[in-house]
């Protein structure tokens, strides 16, 4: 089902700009951030990798679980609503869990934070309201906004590796979580629109999700996202301890994350036009296969194999979420467009809670970091596998060249 475009803006760039910064501090807060701080909290706290995977895990399965609500209340009420509750909710509990002393209470603050900030902040709610802020240009609004939000992690993880370093963990989670709190409160004013603007939302959400989920192109699309963000929240939650692990300080190992991050920049740079000429679903198995070539280099443990690990995978997880966002754009119908983009954050917010869940146990079995380096290597090429040729020619439309030709 193709997105609609009118033929006409009734937007600025300045939302899509706002945005942009919405998905920097949002993901910055913890997304990126709790990666940081893992190490930090464990040795100040005594709380094992495993208990706090199974908190960046929980607020992974929770984002994902609201990513319905968060995009329902953009259908319905624009940027305002969930920007909102972004703000009041999830920010101010992620302020608040920086107080704890206990485990479980930091557990079950921290998710829960991070869960409503996911689920009203990450890509599944911002690409859709950039379509629409644009809906004369909906893949380039998806791709400026993703090239800004690019900059979050080669910001945020030496930022944050800097406030750990100098003053303490729980001041750089505090830092962290006003940040997000100042971001969503922006974009609720100035990024406010994005409501549903054509048929309006269905009436029956359930219905809706029930008859995308019926198509058999949409569940191999899922399972492939799946599959991938397993490996990449995994990797990206755990690249710095990995590094660290290896013998690298604190600071290197942040440095090489940044890099990371930054290079994602470059693997959205033209990505509208690549996508245009090759088909989105073939960038994104390529995408996928050069990931798991750049993972494997955390393998060797060295500083230029880290900078390798750094270049590829940055460059290739860059290019993924907006090239995700396109091909799942296409399937939906314009009215529920939140609401079903919901269908892609609940994905990957399931592969959140798996990978570093996963990815912790694995290490504190094994004393080693490279189960969880090979889980992601396996589960990049099992993407790639689900979304071979002759599946993806079924679920692309018009928009996609792969099969319009």
């Amino acid at each position: 089902m193709a997105f609609s475009r009118p033929g006409t803006a009734e937007h600025g760039w300045a939302g899509i700009v706002t945005l942009g910064l919405l998905t920097i501090t949002t993901y910055g807060s913890w997304f990126y951030g709790f990666g940081v701080l893992i190490g930090p909290i464990g040795d100040d706290m005594g709380w094992s990798t495993t208990t706090l995977g199974l908190t960046y895990g929980s607020a992974m399965v929770l984002s994902g679980l609201g990513a319905f609500v968060g995009g329902r209340m953009l259908d319905r009420f624009g940027g305002t609503g969930p920007f909102l509750l972004h703000a009041v909710a999830g920010g101010s509990l992620l302020l608040a869990a920086t107080w704890a002393d206990d485990a479980a209470t930091f557990g079950l603050m921290y998710s829960i934070g991070a869960g409503v900030t996911g689920a009203t902040g990450f890509y599944h709610v911002t690409t859709a309201a950039a379509a629409r802020l644009r809906p004369d240009q909906p893949d380039r609004a998806i791709a400026v906004l993703t090239v800004i939000g690019a900059l979050c992690s080669p910001i945020y993880l030496p930022f944050t590796a800097w406030l750990v370093t100098a003053w303490h963990w729980r001041t750089a989670g505090r830092v962290l979580a006003v940040l997000s709190i100042a971001g969503a409160l922006l974009a609720a004013v100035v990024a406010h629109g994005g409501r549903s603007t054509t048929s309006g939302p269905s009436a029956n959400p359930l219905r809706t999700l029930r008859a995308a989920l019926g198509r058999r192109e949409v569940r191999r699309m899922l399972a492939a996202y799946v599959a991938a963000w397993i490996a990449y929240t995994s990797v990206l939650v755990y690249q710095v301890p990995i590094l660290t692990g290896a013998g690298l300080t604190l600071g290197t190992a942040g440095a090489i994350g940044g890099l990371r991050g930054f290079c994602q920049v470059f693997g959205r740079l033209g990505l509208t036009g690549l996508a245009e000429r090759h088909g989105s679903g073939r960038l994104l198995r390529l995408a996928f296969t050069t990931s798991a070539l750049g993972i494997a280099f955390l393998v060797i443990g060295t500083i230029p194999a880290g900078i390798a690990f750094g270049v590829l995978a940055g460059v290739t997880i860059g290019a993924s979420s907006p090239l995700q966002a396109i091909y799942a754009r296409s399937q939906f119908d314009e009215g529920d467009l939140g609401l079903l983009m919901g269908l892609q954050g609940a994905a990957m917010g399931l592969a959140g809670g798996l990978g570093p869940l996963l990815g912790g146990v694995m290490h504190d079995a094994s004393g080693t970091w490279t189960p969880t380096i090979l889980m992601a290597i396996a589960s990049l090429a099992l993407g790639t596998w689900l979304l071979r040729p002759d599946d993806t020619t079924s679920i692309s439309t018009v928009d996609d060249p792969e099969v319009a030709g």
